[in-house]
């Protein structure tokens, strides 16, 4: 019995391991001989482990090229150091080409880690670095078909030697499904990185206590969804595209400010085919309702609510309605840059139920007002769960479906340093572009509540843009993306 099971897992990892070197393109031609026992073999690990060598997996190019390497090294630098580093590790490229593949790779992380603060770096391997490698890596799919195969008697270990572990770790375990990731080690101290890559003396010792972790590990890692992500750059920043990148940056300064003159100087009947003009781009389908809340149609404003794609929701809902509404959103920074260059008054909420309640109410008595009941931006093709308060405050509720279009610059972030200047960064794409669709009012007097109201409008907006509801709350994209809870102490804003 015991060697049955012994064999039958050494034919599921050989069928793990054959598998995923077959799609990713370094299996031999040659089929003749059996193939060699799989690394954890060698370490005392061979009955339940698989040490599987990723790189391959995670780039196009096999042996990797410097072009192939590029791209994540660049969005450390330019996520967790600034455009400036970036800039340099643009400009060493050139030279990459004539180093060895050992050279290349400890160049980038000299250029990319050096004075890096190991816990940002942390949050782009967790945050941003996944949505590039689940691009990039999609053959790493087969990893989980054999996983359901292997019934969870098999570890699988991956070890990467081109990349540090802080910038694949979370990635190979969280969306790959590895139980164990070992790769280079970046030096530092004090909670900097130096930039220095290790000797690889301890390589072996940190693999087998990686896989001895493993081994006591009864919690299996299971592939997931691609929900959170996060960082400023919407394209893949091979050196070509980065090269552009850096041609346009001083002209998508100059049009964002332009841009943002125009909604906030202009007179509103002159800001839409202006910005049009300015190459933003507003397309509304529907009909918006045209009666205020109340059964006599005449008690206040309207009340309408929205997904939450970037702080300038509330802009496009206004420009396609062609005159002014209020705003409350909970989504801005310590530095009050958005609401200063909002051209709509902007109301920031304090999370407490009865003061919110209050300040929503009392706008409402003036106006239309526009709510996010996600309660944070959100850019991926799926709906957090919907605070049900908006649910509270009127007869019926308008839904409106936005979405908006960026081929540059996200205009989301969860840094707390360059958060204000979100929507700065949405208008400097070369044609930024929003789409509001006007949907059916919901009435909010269901017996069942204000929750199942809250889950009906969810559900009208995720099928009138084809996303996903989820069950998901602010406070999970922060504490994956950001480390936090999203909370920002602020002064308490005033309704005028």
């Amino acid at each position: 019995m015991a060697m049955a099971m012994s064999t039958g897992d050494r034919v599921v990892k050989s069928n793990l391991v054959t598998g995923l070197l077959r799609l990713s393109g370094t299996m031999p031609t040659m089929t003749a001989a059996p193939a060699v026992a799989p690394p954890a073999c060698l370490l005392g690990n061979g009955t339940k482990t698989v040490v599987l060598e990723v790189d391959a997996l995670l780039l196009k190019s096999s042996p990797p090229s410097a072009a192939t390497l590029f791209p994540p090294f660049f969005l450390v630098a330019v996520e967790a150091g600034s455009f400036a580093r970036g800039l340099l590790l643009l400009a060493l490229y050139p030279f990459l080409h004539l180093m060895t593949h050992a050279m290349c790779v400890e160049a980038m992380v000299m250029v990319s880690f050096c004075g890096l603060r190991r816990d940002e770096a942390a949050r782009i391997g967790r945050a941003v670095l996944p949505k590039y490698f689940s691009k990039e890596a999609t053959r790493v799919e087969a990893l989980g078909e054999a996983r359901e195969a292997a019934t969870g008697e098999v570890k699988a270990a991956a070890v990467s030697r081109s990349f540090p572990t802080v910038m694949v770790e979370a990635f190979l375990k969280d969306y790959a499904g590895f139980d164990a990731v070992i790769g280079r080690e970046v030096k530092g101290g004090y909670g900097y990185f130096a930039g220095v890559m290790d000797d690889g003396e301890t390589y072996a010792e940190r693999l087998r206590a990686a896989l001895k972790r493993a081994e006591e590990n009864t919690t299996y890692h299971y592939p997931k969804p691609m929900i959170f992500h996060d960082g400023r750059l919407a394209f893949t920043p091979t050196p070509a595209a980065a090269l552009a990148m850096y041609v346009y940056l001083p002209f998508a300064v100059v049009l964002s400010v332009v841009r943002i003159a125009i909604y906030t100087l202009l007179p509103r009947r002159l800001i839409g085919p202006t910005a049009e003009l300015a190459g933003v781009r507003v397309r509304v389908t529907g009909a918006p309702p045209a009666t205020a809340n109340g059964e006599s149609g005449a008690s206040g404003g309207r009340l309408y609510a929205c997904n939450h794609r970037t702080l300038l929701d509330p802009i496009a809902i206004s420009s396609a309605l062609g005159k002014p509404v209020f705003a409350v959103t909970y989504s801005l920074s310590r530095i009050p840059l958005s609401e200063l260059l909002s051209p709509i008054p902007l109301l920031r909420l304090t999370r407490g139920r009865d003061e919110d309640r209050c300040r929503m109410s009392s706008l409402l008595e003036r106006g239309d007002v526009v709510v996010c009941p996600e309660g944070t931006t959100f850019r991926e093709p799926y709906l957090l769960r919907f605070s049900p308060l908006f649910a509270e405050l009127a007869d019926e509720v308008s839904p409106v479906a936005v979405d908006e279009r960026s081929t540059m610059f996200y205009g989301t972030s969860t840094s707390s340093g360059a958060k204000c200047f979100d929507s700065v960064f949405f208008l400097m794409n070369p044609r930024p572009e929003y789409s509001v669709h006007f949907l059916e009012p919901v009435r909010t007097d269901n017996p069942r509540g204000s929750i199942e109201v809250a889950n009906q409008v969810q559900g009208v907006l995720a099928g009138a843009l084809g996303f996903t509801p989820t069950a998901l709350a602010r406070k999970d994209k922060y504490l994956l993306l950001a480390g936090n809870e999203g909370v920002v102490s602020t002064k308490a804003s005033k309704v005028i």
